[in-house]
Parts: C-alpha cells; structure tokens; sequence
C-alpha cells in the first residue's frame, strides 16, 4: 500500500508549491477537500495509483508501477511524456482562483479524459465545466460541457441521452454562432443514429457536417465526417466505396500527423474487411490500430481494436491470441459496462470455445452476447451475434432448429439496417441446412 509520504510526493506533482509545504508540515489533511479530491482522481486517470476509492491516505491507495518509479526518482516535468505534463498542469491550474483559469483546466481535462477513455472522470469535469459556464454565462463552454457529456453518454451506449446532450449542445452552438461547433455536433449525432440503426437520419447529420465542414474549410471535420459514411456504406454492403472513402481519409491523417484519426480509420478498414470474412487482412489493420492506442493511451480505441483481432484470431484458429485480445479488451469494458462491445467480446468467447470443441461453454458465450447485443440496442451487433451463434449451431450440429430461428432473426435485423450482403449471407446459410 502506498505510505503517506508516497502520496504526499505524488500530489506534490498538481497542487504546487504552496500546498505543498502545507503537506509536508501538517499532512494531507490540510489539503483543501475539493483540491485533494481532484488531485487524486488526475493521479488515478493518470495511473500512478489504483482506484478504490477516497478513503483514509495512509492505508487506502496502492501504488502502480509508473506511481512507484515516480515516487521514487522524483522526475523532472520536461522529462514526463507531453500529454501528461498537459495534464499535470491542468490539474494544477484547477486551484486558480480565477474563474476563466479554472474554465479552462476543465475544458483540457474533459478533452484528455475522453481521449483516454476515462469517461467517470470526463461526466465528473463536464458537469464541473457546466455548472462554472453557467454562472458566467458563457454559453459556448456550455456548449461544449453538453457536447462532452454526449460523448461519454455514447460511449455508455446510453443512447437517447447522448441525443439529448448533443441537441443541447447544438442549439447552444447555434445561439452563439459557432459553425465548427454545428458542424462537430451533426457529426455527433450520425453515429448515435447509426448505433441506433437510423441509417437515414445518420446519413442526413453525416452530410450536414460534410456540407458544413467545406464551406468553413475545415478538411479534418470533412475527412472526419467521410468517415463516418464511409461505416454507413459498409453496414449497407457497399463496400467498394467504403474502402476508397476510408483508404482517402486513412492517407490524409497519416500525413497530417493524427495518429488518432487514422488508428480509428485502420480500425474501420478492419470491420469492413471483417465483413467480407477476410480475416487476415482485416486483422492486419486492427494491429495496427491497437499499436497506435497503446501509444496515445486512448483505452476506448484500445479495446474496440482488441475485441475485433480477437475475433480475427478466433475465426483463423490462432485461439492463443484470440483469447489474449478478448481478455484485454474485457478489462476495458467491463468497468463502464458498454454492452455492445462486451457483447462482441462474448461472441469471441463463444467463437473461441467452439474452435476448442467445449460446445456447452460456447453457447453459453453465445447465449451472454445475443442478450448483451439486445440490451445495448445496437442493431448491427445484434445481427452480428445471432449470426455467428447460428453458424456456431449449424458447425457443431447441436440444435438446428435454433440455429434457423437466429439466422431468421439476422437476416431480418440486416435487412432493416439496409445491410443487403449481410442479409444475403444469413439467408445462404439458412437455405443450406
């Protein structure tokens, strides 16, 4: 457990130095309640010492690796990696007195928190960001609390909540003028619909944000929002343009130098090519999308990247390193409880016992994915898992009777969605047995 002159060294790093000569002379108690509070959570996020609570100083905070190598060789700030610096003086700055200070360190936390994926943290700064704008009636930070608490609202699969957030934010971007913000928050929206399996809606809000991003002459917000269709394309089958628009938008952020940008394109390379059951290939650019989120810390990129490989591995019968991405992935997921990617995790659980010839294990994998798909109301998962649980049938030739009834389904959730080949396949594979 970390002793409390560790803490004391750790927290020096975002209170400064004021606080902390009041550490070192009357202990951590003396810290401001509201400082010390978002202190420890930045050291949390940052992963310095384990979450498990506000507890008592002394007993309750155990140490990370990265938390002792600090504690112990007391780095330099220029020798820390930029984006934690970033966040070291965020913290900090929490502490100003001056409100549009303050303002501003919540906006660079929200942003960094919903990057890494540490969405409690991000709801936690939004709200803070929020109730501050407010009271100095700055409605574009408003804008942007409601636009950041749609972002982790998504994130949770809480989908009318998301929408609810974004419309907040849209009407508050349009009060002030903010045509970036318009332009961002559409975008926003389509891939709610999309989630929702509002194919049309998701299209109008796609090309409202590229109509939107040309005309401002934003060409990350256009490459971004070609992106966004270029999914649409491939849920509906038409994957020819999909690869050409996503191979576009994959060249114009790699040269620009967002990495970010361009591991969520890989990623989107690999489901499309994942759909036309070209395994290999697709796992390619999921390697290449989890090589680049290990290195931005982006947890979010991180495990959808992992879930998909997994599955890749699974369908090749590399079961070694199926298991290795889905039991990483599941460490992710599992806190925020986002039900549409542990439902593909199960999938691959269930993919993975079926290649290990453990039936019963395996449909009760399948049987926990169906219902986690039904429950995050993410249609194109839904699909996805009654199909591969229906295969699983037909393969092992355990219930066939089940298996049309779930390739009915597929076929039928496809078709809704617009995805004509996915629907041709389920139907295929219905005709056979």
């Amino acid at each position: 457990m970390a002793t409390r002159e560790e803490i004391t060294i750790l927290i020096s790093y975002v209170l400064g130095n004021e606080n902390k000569q009041l550490l070192i002379e009357q202990g951590l108690g003396s810290v401001p309640k509201e400082a010390r509070i978002a202190a420890l959570r930045g050291l949390q996020d940052l992963g310095w010492i384990n979450h498990g609570g506000y507890a008592d100083f002394g007993e309750s905070y155990s140490l990370t690796k990265d938390g002792r190598r600090v504690a112990s060789e007391r780095l330099l700030m220029d020798s820390m990696d930029p984006a934690m610096r970033e966040h070291i003086e965020a913290l900090r700055l929490l502490g100003d007195s001056s409100e549009c200070t303050r303002k501003k360190a919540l906006r660079k936390l929200v942003e960094q928190e919903c990057e890494l994926g540490n969405w409690d943290s991000a709801l936690i700064y939004s709200f803070d960001l929020k109730k501050a704008s407010e009271n100095t009636k700055d409605t574009e930070a408003e804008a942007f609390a409601c636009f950041c608490e749609g972002r982790v609202q998504f994130a949770q699969s809480r989908w009318e909540e998301a929408l609810e957030s974004y419309l907040e934010a849209l009407g508050k971007y349009m009060d002030v003028g903010d045509r970036k913000g318009v332009c961002d928050t559409n975008r926003a929206m389509g891939t709610v619909y999309g989630n929702k399996g509002d194919h049309a809606s998701a299209v109008r809000c796609f090309e409202t944000s590229l109509s939107m991003a040309r005309s401002i002459g934003d060409r990350d917000a256009e490459a971004k929002a070609l992106g966004n269709l270029a999914i649409i394309h491939a849920i509906e089958g038409r994957f020819d343009e999909s690869e050409k628009a996503n191979n576009e938008c994959l060249k114009y952020f790699l040269e620009k130098g967002d990495l970010t940008s361009a591991g969520r394109t890989a990623n989107n390379l690999g489901v499309m090519n994942m759909s036309r059951e070209r395994f290999e290939v697709a796992a390619e650019y999921f390697d290449k999308t989890i090589s680049s989120a290990r290195a931005l810390r982006n947890k979010q990129m991180l495990g959808a990247a992992l879930v998909n490989a997994g599955y890749c591995h699974a369908r090749v019968g590399q079961i070694a390193r199926a298991l290795g991405c889905t039991d990483e992935a599941m460490k992710i997921f599992r806190e925020p409880s986002d039900m549409n990617m542990l439902a593909l995790a199960y999938r691959n659980y269930g993919r993975i016992e079926l290649r290990n010839s453990r039936v019963h294990e395996a449909f009760g994998w399948y049987e926990k994915s169906v219902r986690a798909a039904k429950g995050s109301g993410v249609e194109d998962t839904f699909a996805a898992c009654c199909y591969d649980y229906g295969i699983g049938l037909i393969e092992s030739m355990t219930d066939l009777r089940l298996a049309k009834k779930l390739l009915k389904r597929s076929s039928s959730v496809y078709r809704g969605i617009g995805n004509t080949q996915m629907a041709y396949n389920a139907e295929a594979r219905l005709s056979a047995i």
